[in-house]
């Protein structure tokens, strides 16, 4: 079974250890196009959760976060997740994590079992709740494909074909709400699918992988 590494294009994904570590253990990297979150949606979604959950507990000046980092990763660990409809804990682990209420209770009756039995009884219950979340993912992307199909008509560009590229860039001083965020012009090199493309641009050393919501046409008016 082929194993793949999606990632964004950071600079800390982009170092030679990590190239180095993949090509050692056979995994192929694939990286999300410049400016285009919707390529990750679930780290990005994971992430949007993790500070909305920072934001109602750290103080004003923020300077805590790390205090409560545990105790965040743990409540979002052990909470069922939308997509899996199982908590992260219990996909990991094969049993739900034990809470402060857990030990004031008396003692489950299957702590007697042996260690082989117990082994066992988790690899089973691992087995069946990743088959279950297999299905719901699919389920799951499914859905999310449908709905952003049914808003989205790609823009189709030819190779040579000039465009502007979306560059979110902000400057102290500026007010973004002035500000062109399609300011840089390029030309298409190469198609490489429907959702992306070549571009290349005088104000880049090189060419990069754009995706095709960040790129308008340039217009010509006589």
């Amino acid at each position: 079974m082929a194993h793949c590494l999606l990632t964004d294009q950071g600079s800390e994904f982009e170092a030679e250890l990590l190239a180095e570590l993949a090509k050692i253990l056979g995994i192929t990297r694939l990286r999300t196009s410049a400016y285009s979150p919707q390529a990750n949606g679930a780290v990005e979604s994971w992430h949007r959760t993790l500070n909305s959950m920072f934001a109602k507990c750290v103080r004003t000046d923020q300077k805590d976060w790390s205090d409560w980092l545990p105790y965040i990763v743990f409540c979002y660990n052990a909470a069922e997740n939308s997509a899996t409809k199982f908590s992260p804990f219990f996909v990991f682990t094969g049993r739900t994590p034990i809470w402060t209420v857990d030990l004031t209770l008396p003692a489950n009756a299957k702590a007697s079992e042996s260690v082989p039995e117990y082994v066992a009884n988790v690899a089973n219950k691992l087995e069946k709740a990743y088959d279950v979340v297999r299905t719901n993912l699919a389920k799951a992307g499914e859905s999310a494909s449908k709905w952003h199909n049914r808003r989205t008509h790609l823009a189709k560009f030819q190779p040579g074909e000039a465009v502007r590229i979306f560059y979110p860039r902000r400057y102290p001083g500026r007010t973004p709400k002035w500000q062109s965020f399609y300011r840089t012009e390029g030309w298409v090199e190469h198609r490489l699918n429907d959702a992306t493309y070549i571009v290349r641009s005088k104000a880049w050393k090189g060419p990069k992988v754009i995706h095709v919501d960040k790129l308008k046409p340039v217009r010509q008016f006589e």
